[in-house]
């Protein structure tokens, strides 16, 4: 069954210091994995505060998707920071890791899913 969720419908979650981060993460709750009927098990529309951070964590058995939507930052890939901004997009697979850093610019706004 096909549908739509408006924004303001989705519900909305603050975490401190997430995946032992840094700062304060608003996430959205896009999708979940009762909205899906093959393999979706999470989508997030997140917002990372200027110098917040999602500390680097592992994935077994999932996949996820960080796509910059806008602002700036580093990604950490198991353990290698690389540069990203809008536009840029990481997949992690499982048996890898991964944790992103807001730079002091601005927010940094996400679209994270999870398979």
């Amino acid at each position: 069954m096909a549908f739509i969720r408006q924004h303001c419908d989705m519900q909305r979650s603050r975490y401190e210091k997430c995946h032992d981060g840094k700062g304060w993460l608003d996430c959205f709750s896009v999708l979940t994995s009762d909205d899906s009927e093959h393999g979706i098990t999470f989508m997030h529309d997140d917002i990372l505060e200027p110098g917040a951070s999602i500390g680097e964590h592992p994935h077994n058995g999932c996949e996820e998707i960080y796509f910059v939507i806008s602002g700036h930052g580093s990604i950490l890939l198991d353990g290698k920071f690389s540069s990203i901004g809008p536009g840029d997009v990481s997949l992690v697979k499982s048996g890898h890791s991964h944790g992103i850093v807001n730079s002091n610019e601005g927010p940094m706004r996400l679209i994270v899913v999870g398979v």
